[in-house]
């Protein structure tokens, strides 16, 4: 999907090629659940949902922005399998069993098929011990990141809490645009992006 087609604000967007290379490695294809933590302005859980449309999509976002962003953008695609559930992880399951909004599929572990991290809000390790715990046996992790430092540490916790099959990649995309008389390729920020599977 062109990032044209979200509806977005001052939220940072996923960009599209970033999106295509992270939802083709959340291998969603024959996932049941699928879990998008910092979803911003929504635009991978809701092409997810788009693109799956038997895939349970669920979404966390404390931004009160993002979160109006994505309820927008849910509501825009007209998305019955997408809930966005407001909130920081990560989540305290017994926090979630009186909202009737969250599926049942957060109320045990192991659950999960493929969480995506967008954004962590410095909970880093936490986060990824909360979705080791979530995940599936072979469950999909795929994450994002501009600062080299916290990519460098989210690779060091995934290898030392047993995550297998860690795959990384440096994307590095440029834009056509107008200079002067001209056109020129403007780059965009890299982004690093790991995926691994949880262990058994």
């Amino acid at each position: 999907m062109n990032n044209s087609e979200f509806i977005t604000g001052k939220v940072p967007i996923t960009k599209e090629e970033v999106r295509a290379i992270s939802l083709s490695k959340l291998d969603l294809a024959k996932a049941e659940v699928f879990l998008d933590v910092g979803a911003g302005t929504g635009s991978v859980c809701v092409e997810a949902g788009i693109t799956y449309p038997n895939l349970e999509v669920l979404a966390i976002e404390r931004d009160e922005g993002a979160i109006d962003l994505i309820n927008q953008n849910i509501e825009k695609f007209n998305l019955k399998n997408t809930k966005l559930i407001e909130g920081y992880a990560p989540l305290k399951v017994e926090d979630l069993t009186s909202d009737s909004n969250v599926s049942r599929h957060f109320k045990t572990s192991e659950t999960i098929d493929s969480i995506f991290l967008g954004g962590t809000g410095g909970n880093l390790e936490e986060i990824i011990l909360w979705s080791k715990n979530l995940l599936k046996s072979g469950g999909k992790l795929v994450a994002n990141f501009i600062i080299v430092d916290t990519f460098n540490n989210a690779l060091k916790l995934l290898r030392e809490h047993g995550f297998k099959e860690i795959d990384v990649s440096v994307l590095n995309v440029s834009k056509l645009e107008k200079l002067g008389r001209g056109e020129y390729f403007k780059p965009l920020n890299p982004i690093y992006i790991i995926s691994c599977e949880k262990g058994e």
